[in-house]
């Protein structure tokens, strides 16, 4: 089973209640290839960029199977109000009290017995979503600033190699730095594309390795 389809099948409560944070990960971390060259390392950005997509895709669907789950016999928040809650529950991070407002008018203007209990019971919902939501992100984030270090030495070495083009050491350049910082902070992966962030970095040509003065021995060898 491929780490997509880890996600996929989680389509029942039972499933979100047994579902393994770090799972997601482990199966990700096998599937991705060695990367070398610029092409790869792009390739293997855009593959943890679209593995914390499926994420926000979870997210959505937790939602919407806990609120289904909690409001079994409430009729008052409605499928296209679940609905719309389950697609924006990311955006309730931080500021659950908004929805539990948001949930509570909506609840009390269509005559809900217990407006209170129902908003409660949504704000729950979304915490839990939400803890696993962040569970599931941090490991893919943690996997991939453990890809990104790994590499700057490879992107270094590179940037400094005399046998490169210029063109090709500044890009590597800024390959090096944009790893590093990638090392550093891992959210940067979901806010813009590999190429798009490389393209941000000034252009720099770092300082080529120094070359090694020839010593007695190697001297007497070339005679």
């Amino acid at each position: 089973m491929s780490a997509a389809q880890l996600l996929d099948q989680v389509q029942s409560i039972a499933h979100v209640e047994g579902f393994e944070a770090r799972a997601y990960a482990e199966r990700l971390a096998r599937e991705i290839a060695p990367a070398g060259t610029r092409d790869e390392l792009a390739a293997r950005d855009e593959q943890l960029r679209d593995a914390l997509g499926r994420i926000e895709a979870l997210a959505s669907r937790v939602m919407r199977i806990r609120l289904d789950h909690v409001l079994a016999a409430d009729t008052s928040i409605g499928p296209p109000t679940r609905k719309v809650f389950a697609a924006t529950v990311a955006s309730y991070a931080g500021r659950l009290d908004l929805l539990e407002t948001r949930v509570h008018d909506i609840a009390s203007k269509n005559g809900a017995r217990d407006a209170r209990g129902i908003a409660e019971l949504v704000a729950q919902a979304a915490a839990a979503t939400l803890d696993l939501r962040t569970a599931i992100r941090d490991h893919v984030l943690a996997l991939g600033a453990e890809l990104a270090a790994t590499l700057v030495p490879h992107a270094d070495q590179r940037a400094r190699d005399r046998q490169e083009a210029e063109p090709a050491r500044r890009t590597w350049s800024a390959v090096r730095r944009e790893l590093e910082a990638v090392a550093a902070r891992p959210e940067r992966l979901a806010e813009a594309a590999f190429a798009v962030r490389l393209a941000s970095w000034p252009e720099q040509l770092d300082e080529p390795d120094p070359v090694a003065e020839p010593t007695r021995a190697s001297l007497i060898e070339l005679d």
